[in-house]
């Protein structure tokens, strides 16, 4: 006999089953729950939450179960926030509404979220096809939710096993590096008090399913939220779409060594600190794996990035370690956290879930959010690239008070702005030794190897006047705030602002293009990935008119283009090219693939070719070394052009920074030679380093 043609029906009384199971003792999914999903016809389960990212460790088996004819039905409370338990219990005509819009919230964030794709896939595909029926449960009056676990397989032959405990049917609650949980397990041809056991069991489920069990209102699934969901459906069960990939989350990344030591230096310093981790090693993950521990504890966590790329790259990273995580979003387009009560339920203490807010610096520096904040010791705060939240206006989310504080950046200085630096590490606490150079991410295997090849190039006749001008208006305004002693005053923000607008002139500098365009057609080779860094729109496409001019097609990419900016970055990752950008992918952005990078604009601040060479080292299959070209703008006379010895200064100190570190060691000679000729100290950062950032969404 057999189900739809499908292997043989199993036999749960065959399987050799523990009464208990337990996290860390015997896998709950390796010791129960696959092998009674393979011998099972048919499975019942009501439970308090159910996520999609479950299939990320039963997938293949629950895929195995419904080929084979297997069904589900299953019992489950959707997301009911307080305000929605409050219209339950004001009446019943608004409780088929409220129930309603509880599930439409669940199936809206589950298909509009691109890490949790597949799952989305295979949960509408289970519907459709009659593997998997679902109803939502709530208490009746509206008081509470329903959170009881039960579970019944059947095998068809009249055999049942029953199982009770903590687990909800989510990926933290089975997986192993999720919750500690317990369950315990009924074998209904055992013994007489077993088997009693497992009849009340299926009895109360078919209570519950048909709507019968006192202080609990059971639904079917709303008509209008299946055939949404049902949108995201394969054509069919046998679909190769939906065979489960290997790496379906049933393995996850483990921390490092160096990893896990700075999670527990940070423990040890009270949980306040800032890992000053270099691009490609991991502090990402580092963080994910403190934020982990947080959520165990039952309490939220909040990140916050400096743009929308990082808000939607660390949501992606996120939900691929803790694939159950309640994620509400904050700013970077996402408005629903502005509802009324929802900010402050998800980050209320002791709600228990895996609750994390993730909002952009902007908006988490806005009196909405931080008045919306149920703020208090229970709460995580993490900061990625935290640089960026010293400055004036992102700096009032430091306001928010929180027990836990965690710091990300490689760069956690903020050049030029000692005070905004201070308002970082009063709030955060001071680094975490040791901090991971670039250097240190290189020899551990980290990231790749690099050559480096710096291209002098000089300034036009009227760009060199410009810079000449600047210069003397930036001295007359040092000038005006030195004080008695002949002490400086620091840099005014008019200074800052002149200063700038200087070291755009050399970012600028016309002849960098046609550089970038002849050396780019002389070397790229197919299957090789260029990524050409500009300053701005102007050079931007005057790059892109001269690479289509030597016969290459470019891709272009940047904050507002106009068409799907994802679609380019997509392309890139997949197929190679060159790819012409604007300064939005120095923070965050993983395109690990790339080969080759042109820098045309060159900023003074560290930080920005810190972040770049990063980008350009990380790891990829089949890549072993990366290839970086550095336009180096230098005067035509040093003498006659004295003015521009700061700026000779500044792309030196940066040059050579690249130069020392490279394979080709002798790609610095010529330019430790220029600054040996004109008495350059190039062991200092130049003065003229200044923290430039956009403070806008």
């Amino acid at each position: 006999m057999s189900i739809s043609g499908g292997k043989p029906l199993g036999n749960l009384a065959d399987l050799a089953l523990d009464a208990h199971y337990r996290t860390g003792e015997r896998d709950p999914v390796s010791g129960f729950y696959w092998p009674c999903l393979d011998a099972a016809a048919t499975y019942d389960r009501a439970v308090g939450y159910f996520r999609s990212s479950i299939f990320a460790i039963v997938g293949q088996p629950f895929l195995s179960f419904a080929r084979r004819g297997g069904k589900v039905r299953l019992i489950c409370s959707p997301s009911i926030t307080e305000q929605d338990a409050q219209a339950i219990a004001s009446g019943y005509a608004q409780r088929d509404e409220t129930v309603e819009k509880a599930v439409a919230r669940d199936v809206d964030a589950l298909l509009s979220d691109p890490a949790s794709g597949y799952q989305a896939k295979l949960l509408a595909t289970f519907i459709k096809f009659g593997t998997l029926d679902i109803k939502v449960a709530v208490r009746t009056g509206g008081n509470g939710i329903y959170h009881e676990k039960i579970g019944i397989f059947g095998d068809g032959q009249g055999h049942r096993v029953s199982f009770v405990g903590s687990a909800n049917e989510t990926w933290s609650a089975w997986h192993a590096d999720g919750n500690h949980e317990s369950v315990e397990v009924f074998r209904s041809w055992l013994s007489a008090d077993e088997g009693s056991r497992v009849r009340a069991h299926k009895e109360h489920f078919e209570r519950l399913w048909k709507g019968d069990a006192p202080g609990v209102d059971t639904f079917d699934f709303p008509e209008a939220q299946r055939r949404k969901l049902l949108t995201a459906a394969a054509p069919g069960l046998d679909d190769p779409e939906i065979d489960v990939p290997e790496v379906a989350g049933l393995t996850r990344r483990k921390l490092l060594p160096h990893q896990a030591t700075a999670i527990t230096l940070w423990e040890q310093a009270g949980r306040r600190g800032v890992f000053e981790h270099a691009t490609g090693s991991g502090k990402t993950f580092t963080a994910i794996g403190a934020i982990k521990k947080h959520l165990a504890t039952g309490q939220p966590a909040i990140v916050m990035v400096p743009s929308q790329l990082l808000l939607d790259q660390w949501k992606r990273e996120v939900l691929q370690e803790i694939p159950d995580a309640s994620i509400l979003m904050a700013g970077g387009g996402h408005a629903k956290w502005k509802v009324r009560g929802r900010l402050r339920s998800h980050t209320s203490p002791d709600l228990g879930m895996n609750r994390v807010v993730m909002a952009t610096m902007q908006t988490a520096s806005t009196d909405a959010f931080i008045n919306g904040l149920s703020q208090g010791d229970h709460l995580l705060i993490v900061a990625d690239e935290i640089h960026q939240i010293g400055s004036p206006k992102n700096s009032l989310a430091l306001a928010i008070r929180s027990g836990a504080s965690l710091g990300l950046s490689a760069t956690p200085i903020r050049y030029g702005d000692p005070d905004g630096t201070q308002r970082i590490f009063d709030r955060f606490g001071p680094v975490i030794p040791p901090p991971i150079t670039l250097q240190d991410a290189i020899a551990a295997g980290r990231l790749v190897n690099y050559e480096y090849f710096p291209h002098a190039v000089h300034l036009s006749e009227d760009e060199a006047e410009q810079w000449k001008k600047l210069t003397k208006e930036v001295s007359f305004e040092l000038a005006k705030t030195k004080k008695k002693d002949g002490s400086s005053g620091g840099l005014t923000d008019k200074a800052k602002m002149m200063l700038i607008q200087r070291s755009r002139i050399a970012k600028k500098a016309r002849v960098k293009a046609g550089l970038a365009a002849a050396v780019i057609k002389r070397e790229f080779r197919e299957g090789q990935s260029w990524l050409v860094y500009c300053e701005d729109s102007d050079q931007l496409a005057q790059t892109l008119d001269l690479l289509r001019a030597a016969g290459l097609r470019p891709l272009e990419y940047y904050s507002n283009m106009d068409g799907d900016k994802a679609e380019a970055l997509n392309w890139f990752k997949k197929f190679g090219g060159v790819l012409v950008s604007i300064k939005c992918l120095d923070e965050g952005v993983d395109i690990p693939a790339v080969s080759h990078a042109f820098i045309l604009a060159s900023s003074q601040n560290p930080r920005q070719f810190v972040q770049r060479r990063g980008r350009v080292l990380r790891k990829s299959p089949g890549k072993n070394m990366a290839v970086i070209h550095d336009a180096i703008v230098v005067p035509v006379d040093p003498e006659t052009e004295s003015d521009q010895i700061s700026l000779l200064k500044a792309e030196l100190i940066r040059a050579l920074e690249f130069a020392n570190s490279g394979l080709n060691k002798g790609a610095g000679a010529e330019l430790r030679r220029i600054a040996l000729d004109m008495g350059l100290d190039t062991t200092h950062q130049s003065d003229a380093a200044i923290e430039e950032e956009s403070e806008k969404e």
